[in-house]
């Protein structure tokens, strides 16, 4: 049996990626950490939609953010986020 814990942490992830900018932002820092202007030159979004996409992101425990100067890059947590990112685009 799963823990009710677990399965709550489950649904956030998932709840993380279901959206279609979301993974494709996912599918971009899969190739390595960007910064949003990075990300924005891939991910057809508006900056703010971007930035609030980052947040839930990182909210749901996908991604990192780390400050460098006046840039900020952002990367996947672990490669297990990858694992799970190759999993979903495996099955369409």
């Amino acid at each position: 049996m799963i823990e009710a814990d677990d399965l709550h942490r489950a649904v956030t992830v998932l709840r993380g990626m279901a959206y279609e900018h979301r993974l494709h932002i996912l599918v971009v820092l899969r190739a390595g950490e960007a910064t949003p202007a990075m990300i924005g030159a891939v991910v057809p979004a508006h900056p703010t939609a971007l930035a609030h996409h980052l947040r839930h992101l990182a909210d749901a425990g996908l991604v990192r953010r780390s400050r460098r100067g006046r840039h900020v890059y952002y990367a996947l947590t672990t490669p297990a986020v990858g694992d799970v990112i190759d999993g979903v685009l495996g099955l369409g």
